[in-house]
């Protein structure tokens, strides 16, 4: 099973045990979430798993209190952890739509089949992604939309993209 990070524990919130989360995505189903993986270092190494009582707030942080941390002592050493889902957790989205963990480390061609590098970043700008695709020292900055991005096959994981002028010019890092 593979586990995402979705955001962080960063301190306690009253004296009841309850915490604040800062999620890393803005995904309005995060609220609805049951059940949760927390670990200082990893979602495979020294970890725990908790039932979610209730998540509350407009925006983040949020406020999250887990079943079983009914006091300031207990919630105070869950805090500094990330919480963890797993994959299958995540609602489908439209089609031609990805979530960023399907499309990080997609291998990247142009049309002409060459290879440009591996996608290593994603960069939220409001109006459109753009992806972040790095060989070597060589960078290239994909803005994801739809005159660029021809296919995302993630079965094969691969994106191919249509090079637009002043799009590949010497990109060195």
């Amino acid at each position: 099973m593979n586990w995402v990070s979705i955001g962080k524990i960063t301190k306690t919130h009253g004296l009841k045990g309850e915490l604040k989360f800062h999620p890393s995505l803005d995904e309005a189903w995060v609220v609805g979430l049951k059940q949760v993986r927390l670990s200082f270092k990893s979602a495979l190494l020294d970890y725990a798993d908790y039932d979610i009582q209730s998540i509350r707030g407009k925006d983040s942080p949020f406020i999250i209190k887990f079943q079983g941390v009914d006091n300031l002592e207990i919630a105070n050493n869950l805090a500094g952890q990330v919480l963890y889902i797993s994959r299958d957790k995540f609602p489908d989205l439209p089609e031609n739509e990805y979530y960023w963990f399907q499309v990080e480390g997609l291998e990247v061609y142009d049309e002409a089949g060459y290879y440009h590098g591996d996608i290593e970043e994603i960069i939220r700008t409001g109006s459109n992604d753009v992806y972040v695709v790095r060989n070597g020292k060589r960078e290239l900055l994909l803005p994801m939309i739809d005159s660029v991005v021809k296919t995302i096959d993630l079965e094969a994981r691969k994106l191919i993209f249509h090079p637009l002028e002043g799009l590949l010019e010497d990109t060195s890092v």
